[in-house]
């Protein structure tokens, strides 16, 4: 009985280093960079604004305006969207026109409008990504 004790014991140390090992020498993750903070200065660069955009909602008898400020993921993608400017519109439209009043309402409704956009503004560019999307205007009628 003792035998299998120790070998138990042994097992189970070897392991505990075999994983304390691996912990410390597995790299590092990528998405500590991507939660890197931007300066003012490259925020600016990186981002554009929309129009001040009009358009029906999906509740009858209501309508929106609302514009947004994109948050690129490089230059690059940068350039891509302002010569897309009639496919970001067209996006932002859609995707505004897409909600009723009541689902617009508040804060969650403000955060499920910048989701449901950031993603479709990534569908539609080529290069890069769209990092971030803000309402920066938004009324309801």
């Amino acid at each position: 009985m003792g035998k299998i004790i120790k070998i138990i014991v042994a097992f189970v140390v070897v392991a505990a280093i075999g994983a304390g090992a691996y912990l410390y020498f597995m790299p590092k993750e990528e998405k500590a960079e991507e939660h890197k903070s931007l300066s003012a200065e490259e925020v600016e660069e990186l981002s554009i604004d929309t129009d001040i955009i009009t358009t029906n909602l999906a509740s009858s008898g209501n309508f929106g305006i609302v514009q947004f400020n994109i948050l690129l993921s490089d230059k690059d993608t940068k350039e891509e969207a302002e010569k897309r400017t009639a496919e970001v519109r067209a996006a932002v439209i859609a995707t505004v026109a897409s909600f009723t009043k009541e689902e617009l309402l508040g804060e969650s409704g403000i955060t499920m409008i910048e989701e449901e956009l950031t993603g479709r503004l990534t569908e539609v560019m080529e290069k890069g990504k769209v990092e971030r999307v803000l309402v920066t205007e938004f009324k309801m009628q």
